[in-house]
C-alpha cells in the first residue's frame, strides 16, 4: 500500500457530546489530502466516569488506567463501542467520510492477556492486532474508527487503554505518524511545551512526577511504538499538530 498510515488516537474529551466532532472530521480530510490513510482509535473515559457517577457505582483509576471490575465491563462497553463510536463514525460520515465502526472484539480485531485479574479486573495488557482486518478496510477506501473493548483471555470482552491500543494498532500496521490528540498543546515541563521529547526525557519526567497519570500511559506508549518501528509520535490538539508545534516523541 503506497500511502502512509496515520493513526489517530482521539482523548475523551475530544469525543465528548458537546466536542466539536466537525474538527476531526476536517482534521481526518487534511491528512487525505496530504496523502495519508488515517486510522482512528478513540477513548471515551469522562463519559464512562459519569455513568459509573450516574449510576453510584464506584470507579477507581490506578497508574493512570481504569479498574475495570466485572459489573462495569458492561458500562466501558456500552460507552465506548456503542455511544463514543457511532457518534464519531457519523460526524465522520457527515462530512462525506467513509468511517466504519468497530470494536477490537469485531472480527477478532484486537486480543489480550490479563494485566493485572485481582489489581485492575477485566483490563488487558499489551494486545495483539490483527493488521490485515484494518489492511482491508483501507484498501476499500474506508476509514477504520475502533474502540479499544478488546477479545479477553476468557474470550470476552477487556478494557484496554486506548493508548495502548493506538499504539499496538501502529506498531500493526508499521504506521509512519501516531498521533495522540488531546486537549492540550503537547508535554507540558517544567520549562513549558516540550517541542521534543526522546524516551530517556520520558523516563525523566515521569521519575520526576512531572508528567503522571494518563500522560504517563500516554508517553510509555508512544516510546514503545517507537521502539516497534514507528516513524514519530506526537502529541497534541489538532491546532499544534497542523502547525507542528506540538510535543514530538523521538528516538
Amino acid at each position: 500500500m503506497s500511502a502512509r498510515i496515520c493513526v489517530l488516537k482521539l482523548g475523551g474529551a475530544k469525543v465528548e457530546p458537546s466536542a466539536d466532532l466537525s474538527e476531526i472530521a476536517l482534521h481526518v480530510q487534511h491528512l487525505v489530502r496530504q496523502g495519508f490513510l488515517p486510522v482512528l482509535v478513540h477513548g471515551g473515559g469522562s463519559e464512562i466516569a459519569a455513568l459509573h457517577d450516574d449510576l453510584g457505582m464506584h470507579r477507581e483509576k490506578r497508574e493512570g488506567l481504569r479498574v475495570t471490575p466485572d459489573a462495569s465491563m458492561d458500562l466501558v462497553t456500552m460507552v465506548l463501542a456503542g455511544l463514543v463510536n457511532k457518534r464519531l463514525v457519523a460526524a465522520l460520515g457527515a462530512q462525506g467520510i467513509r468511517a466504519i465502526g468497530l470494536s477490537g472484539v469485531d472480527l477478532g480485531l484486537i486480543r489480550a492477556q490479563w494485566l493485572d485479574r485481582e489489581a485492575f479486573g477485566r483490563v488487558g495488557a499489551a494486545p495483539v492486532v490483527d493488521d490485515s482486518v484494518i489492511r482491508i478496510l483501507l484498501s476499500q477506501g474506508w476509514v477504520p474508527v475502533i474502540a479499544p473493548v478488546s477479545i479477553g483471555p476468557d474470550g470476552q470482552p477487556v478494557n484496554v487503554n486506548a493508548d495502548t491500543a493506538a499504539q499496538a494498532v501502529a506498531a500493526a500496521l508499521e504506521a509512519h505518524t501516531l498521533d495522540f490528540v488531546s486537549d492540550v498543546d503537547g508535554v507540558r515541563t517544567d520549562e513549558g511545551i516540550a517541542s521534543r521529547l526522546t524516551p530517556d526525557d520520558v523516563e525523566a519526567l515521569i521519575a520526576s512526577a512531572v508528567v503522571r497519570g494518563g500522560m504517563t500511559v500516554k508517553l510509555r506508549a508512544a516510546t514503545a511504538a517507537l521502539d516497534a518501528g514507528v516513524g514519530r509520535v506526537r502529541v497534541g490538539d489538532l491546532a499544534t499538530m497542523r502547525r507542528e508545534t506540538c510535543t514530538v516523541v523521538t528516538a
